[in-house]
């Protein structure tokens, strides 16, 4: 008998605080990882055309990491890790390649291409605007209500304010590269693709040993393209800071991941996908405890996208009443 279907059903609290824990985590990863990058001796001026190949051979190796290390707690939890049927594998390899190798393909890319880690987290959260209209035809008891729409508009205003830098013309007021925002955008697409099938293969097959085996084939197959892009571990400079920050990173994989889908499980993404604004909050508080600036673009950009995480999926009493009102007085008409 599967194992998932003989547990019990968490409650929404225990959904809730994991929910939580996953998005604090979650927002450390962006001004780490260049901090670790730094400290590794990987950058721009010293390799040249390589950087962005090394970027991803040495990422890739956390996501190993973090694959091992989720594997280790599934077996600590009485998980058989090798109890996986073909289906199941097929299902895995295209989890790993979608929401480990295209993901973070295109988030290290972005991430490393744009100045700001305080932007780099706002913009990741665009995972939450397209999971809520992906949810809307994937999903039937998930679908796009007007308060929903509203909070979208907030949500991309707040996207495309956070990305002012002053200036009177156009390009002088936005700052946006397809390799730096934009690549950070598609990043934001793939995770909501993969939540969504995370969602439909956890249904059958534990969570954990999903996580796991989905970071390993989906780093491997990171690690060959970084290869191809002119990386190798012997550009690496192997700090004693930054081995230990690449297994905190590694930790901050394993862990949220886990948590995270183990969520998606038991709840509708509408109702883990609201405590992502903690996310936005987490990294660029610590962005500016580690030295960042926190301009007014910036400022006003991440509290418009968190009221719109937060109005996407708990929209207030007074605008559900309001649109009910609206719609009834429509239909006396």
């Amino acid at each position: 008998m599967d194992t998932t279907a003989q547990k019990r059903v968490p409650t929404k609290m225990m959904i809730a605080i994991a929910a939580i824990v996953t998005n604090v985590i979650w927002g450390t990863p962006f001004k780490l990882i260049k901090i670790m990058n730094d400290e590794m001796g990987i950058s721009r001026d010293a390799l040249g055309d390589n950087y962005i190949g090394q970027v991803l051979a040495t990422i890739s190796i956390r996501f190993f990491i973090a694959g091992i290390m989720t594997l280790i707690f599934a077996m600590f939890i009485k998980q058989n890790i090798f109890k996986v049927t073909k289906t199941q594998w097929k299902e895995v390899v295209i989890m790993g390649l979608l929401s480990t190798t295209a993901a973070y393909f295109f988030f290290n890319i972005g991430n490393v291409n744009i100045s700001s880690t305080i932007n780099s987290t706002i913009l990741a959260q665009s995972t939450i605007f397209f999971a809520a209209i992906l949810a809307h035809f994937a999903y039937k008891n998930d679908k796009l209500t007007v308060p929903k729409v509203v909070a979208l508009v907030i949500g991309f205003a707040g996207l495309i304010i956070s990305q002012l830098t002053g200036g009177t013309t156009i390009n002088d007021m936005f700052e946006f590269a397809l390799t730096g925002e934009g690549f950070m955008l598609i990043y934001g697409l793939i995770a909501a693709l993969a939540t969504m099938l995370a969602k439909k293969i956890g249904s059958t097959l534990n969570s954990f040993v999903m996580t796991g085996w989905n970071l390993i084939i989906g780093s491997v197959f990171l690690f060959v393209i970084g290869l191809f892009m002119g990386g190798t571990l012997s550009y690496i400079n192997w700090t004693p800071l930054g081995v230990v920050l690449l297994i905190i990173l590694a930790a901050a994989s394993a862990i949220p991941f886990s948590l995270w889908y183990w969520c998606a499980q038991y709840a509708n993404l509408g109702e883990i996908t609201v405590y992502k604004f903690i996310m936005p909050i987490s990294g660029s508080l610590l962005a500016v405890i580690l030295g960042e600036r926190f301009t007014m673009p910036l400022a006003f950009g991440l509290i418009l996208v968190c009221l719109s995480i937060i109005l996407i999926n708990r929209p207030p009493k007074s605008f559900q009443a309001l649109t009910k009102f609206t719609k009834k007085e429509s239909e006396s008409v």
